[in-house]
């Protein structure tokens, strides 16, 4: 094995086998590769040449900045990936968000234990998180 941290997002192609790799899903080809070009921040792993791990920060830079895509290959999992990749986010915040911004990320359990460590918190009561259930909406435009 040979490992190595590569500060740059991987081609949409390798994404796209990550995320199979790790069960986060499919997605399409040419809007992974929009979305990995909008990143502000990315961080790979890579053993040999193969991609095993990955994360990113999206947002605006100034005031909003989203932890994205956090995944290990299934077979790589359990060797401390995903907390070097969080480590390197967490040295991201450190150096290009301020006290005002605001951080946020959306997390399948167990991964919301791994978030805890980096200073990641459940929202206060009087708060929620909500997500827009795009497949429905755009369901409701076919129909119209």
């Amino acid at each position: 094995m040979n490992i190595q941290l590569v500060y740059e997002s991987p081609t949409a192609q390798d994404y796209v086998s990550l995320r199979l790799r790790s069960g986060m899903g499919n997605k399409d080809l040419k809007r992974s590769q929009i979305a990995l070009e909008n990143s502000l921040f990315a961080v790979s792993i890579y053993d040999e040449k193969k991609l095993v791990g990955f994360g990113r920060v999206v947002g605006d830079g100034g005031i909003t900045y989203v932890v994205s895509d956090i995944m290990v290959d299934e077979e790589y999992r359990r060797r401390g990936f995903a907390e070097r990749i969080m480590e390197a986010i967490d040295n991201y915040f450190e150096k290009n968000t301020h006290e005002d911004s605001y951080i946020c990320l959306i997390a399948n359990r167990p991964a919301d234990l791994l978030y805890n460590k980096h200073k990641f918190r459940y929202l206060p009561e009087d708060r929620c998180g909500m997500l827009r259930n795009q497949s429905q909406v755009k369901g409701e435009n076919n129909e119209k």
